[in-house]
């Protein structure tokens, strides 16, 4: 009667065996780390995306506070004004639980940093500034009335963007020297009928109020992509 022994595994094939092992472990491993870098990459983009997303909802908050006219003798009127630094806005602040105080506000980019300094007449010596924000490059244009779009320009590092020009919808204003608004008239020949846009910086009455009736805001972050919006501002029209 023949006795059966146990045969074990060779030195020979347990090399094989720790060798698909370890061909399988590394790729596993790169699979993995291609894995955490797309999550990272998704997380960076949705973290500039919201943070974009809040410079605008700022500015949207910003520009519809304004109660612009077209009384320009009043000291204390709202206005919006491109400036070397950014955009300067003056308003009355009434969205709080505090009484209505006037607010000057300044977007300003610098060093590749976004700031909003806010200054109310409560406390004007105290500025509230935001957290700097990174961006590469700010751009701005106005939309006057009468007039159009006035020329952009240009803060930091922009990355231009590619498309048509926007025009706003509705009758364009025609303010005579009494700073009267006026109805436009009725011409087949009026080519600036239904908001489209004259020559930039030139107003059609000289020496006439013009009124910022739009701004047009384009943020460039770091990762060179532009982002444009266009705010209606607060006002009479």
């Amino acid at each position: 009667m023949t006795q059966s022994r146990n045969r074990g595994f060779t030195l020979l094939e347990v090399l094989v065996a720790l060798g698909i092992v370890a061909v399988i472990s590394i790729l596993s491993w790169q699979g993995l780390q291609e894995v955490l870098r797309s999550a990272n990459r998704v997380t960076e983009v949705d973290e500039r995306i919201q943070t974009t997303d809040a410079i605008f909802g700022q500015f949207e908050q910003d520009l519809a506070a304004l109660e612009l006219t077209l009384n320009s003798t009043d000291p204390q009127r709202d206005l919006t004004e491109i400036t070397g630094q950014g955009l300067l806005l003056q308003f009355t602040q009434r969205n709080t639980s505090e009484p209505a105080y006037r607010e000057r506000v300044e977007w300003v980019l610098e060093n590749q940093r976004l700031l909003r300094i806010a200054r109310n007449e409560i406390n004007p010596e105290q500025p509230s500034v935001s957290e700097p924000l990174p961006m590469l490059g700010m751009q701005i244009r106005m939309w006057r009335e009468p007039g159009g779009w006035s020329t952009p320009v240009f803060f930091g590092q922009v990355q231009a963007l590619q498309g048509s020009d926007l025009n706003l919808q509705g009758s364009a204003l025609q303010i005579n020297s009494n700073n009267v608004v006026a109805a436009p008239p009725v011409d087949g020949n009026n080519e600036n009928a239904g908001g489209a846009p004259a020559t930039p910086d030139t107003p059609q009455n000289p020496g006439a109020s013009s009124l910022v009736r739009a701004v047009e805001i384009s943020l460039t972050q770091t990762n060179q992509q532009t982002l444009r919006r266009v705010f209606l501002t607060g006002g009479v029209y």
